[in-house]
Order: C-alpha cells, then structure tokens, then sequence
C-alpha cells in the first residue's frame, strides 16, 4: 500500500475518489465521465465491473443493462459485441449519445496515460483473476484498489497479488465490520455517510485499516467526514469535494 498512497499506516491526507468516473457530469461508468474525473482532479477514478456471457470484463453496476443503455437485459446473459453496440450515453444527456460500455482494459489504459489511480469495484465473485491478470499486465499493481462486499474475492485478490491494495465494503460501521476486513487482510474499510463517526474511524485506524466514505452528496458531508478522520471521500462530484476540502484545509 506504500506505493499507492506514499506512505504508509494512515494516509497523510485525504484523497478523492471520482465515484463511476465523475457521474455528475457525465454518464456513469464512461470514458467521458472517467476523463471528467481526471480534469477535475480527483486522486482516483471508480469504476464498476462485470462479466459478460463470453467472459469478457465491462464497467457497468447493475447486473442489468437496463438503467445505463438503450437495451434491456442480463449483463452476464449478453456477448461483449452485444453490450458494445448499446448506447450508454442519451440516458443521461443527448450530449453524450453513442457513447459505449468501455472494457477493463481501457479504463486500465486510461489509467495509465493519466496521474490518477484506480478503484476497481469487483460486482460479482470470481471475475478477480481475469481483473487482477489485467492489472498486472498493465503494471498498475501499485496504482489500483480492488473491493467488494465480499470477503471470499479480496482474499483471493491477496493471494493471487499481496502488492494491490484491497477495500471490504462493509453494511455498517461495527466491530464485527472491521473483523471481516482484516480475516480478508483488507487495507481500507469503505462505510457510508450516514452511518460514519469519529470513534469508528478511530477504531479502524487503530486496528491499521483506512477508511472511505462514501454516499456523499453537500460540503456538509464532506466536512463531517473530514472531521472524522478518514482517508478517502467518494463522491459523484469530486469538484464539490475538492471545493469543501478548501475550506476544511485546517480542520486535520
């Protein structure tokens, strides 16, 4: 986790993560809304994947093409051709009509071309080998994190590369939370807005672990998180993020 952060134990500051790409301006989960992220200077861009019927890892979130593109269905019941053909983009604004489901392998190039790291969401089990293989080819093994809700696929993560830092999403900010993350030797712990607080934080800090926060929507949220102590913000806008952290410069 040294590499990816520069540091090591808890960060020395507190790092933006675009969440889907900058979805507040672009359609979620796109090259625009990825390229958005990056412009508006977030440290890190998230990202959602799958696997389609042939095996081939997209960014999307649902399981189902239905809410993102111009088609109804399974992502895991359709072929990367089928899901590349689909417009991604006039759902969210007839500014960003044609735009395609990228692949992992191009938000990992854009990863590389870019000073910006990479939160890979792993949406179902056993996708990590095909997902941790990539990063490695790519050689952003020190650049990415990986998460999930599940134990089972960050565990694997760590054997198949102990080098990548890995997130537990966990339901609620609990003692038995931060048990998972670490059977799992998880690095961060993610929770949401709602359910954050200082002796958590502390908490986790203590057993080694970061936190993220996410589900942050006002500067409100983003200076309560502040105050809290994590290490993370993720958001939909990293401009209102990057905004309120102005203000909160001298609160840490």
């Amino acid at each position: 986790m040294s590499g990816l952060l520069g540091c090591t134990g808890v960060a020395r500051r507190v790092f933006v993560v675009a969440h889907r790409g900058a979805s507040a301006y672009a359609p979620e989960n796109t090259l625009p809304a990825f390229e958005e992220a990056a412009r508006l200077g977030a440290d890190f861009v998230e990202t959602d994947l799958r696997a389609t019927r042939d095996g081939v890892i997209v960014c999307l979130h649902d399981a189902r093409v239905d809410r993102t593109t111009n088609a109804r269905g399974f992502v895991s019941e359709l072929t990367a051709e089928e899901i590349r053909k689909l417009d991604a983009g006039s759902w969210f604004s007839p500014l960003f009509k044609g735009v395609k489901v990228p692949l992992l392998e191009e938000f990992l190039d854009f990863l590389a071309e870019r000073n910006v790291g990479g939160f890979l969401d792993l949406k179902q089990p056993g996708i990590e080998l095909e997902v941790i293989g990539k990063v490695m080819r790519w050689g952003l093994e020190e650049r990415v994190v990986v998460l999930s809700e599940y134990v089972a696929p960050l565990r694997n993560v760590k054997k198949l590369n102990s080098v990548i830092t890995t997130q537990l999403d966990i339901p609620s900010p609990s003692p038995s939370s931060l048990r998972a993350a670490l059977v799992c030797m998880a690095n961060i712990v993610s929770v949401h807005s709602l359910m954050l607080d200082e002796s958590f934080v502390e908490l986790a800090h203590k057993r080694g672990l970061l936190v993220n926060v996410w589900g942050v929507r006002t500067p409100e949220d983003v200076l309560s998180a502040v105050e809290a102590g994590v290490d993370f913000v993720t958001a939909d806008d990293p401009r209102m993020v990057l905004e309120a952290f102005k203000k909160a410069v001298d609160l840490r």
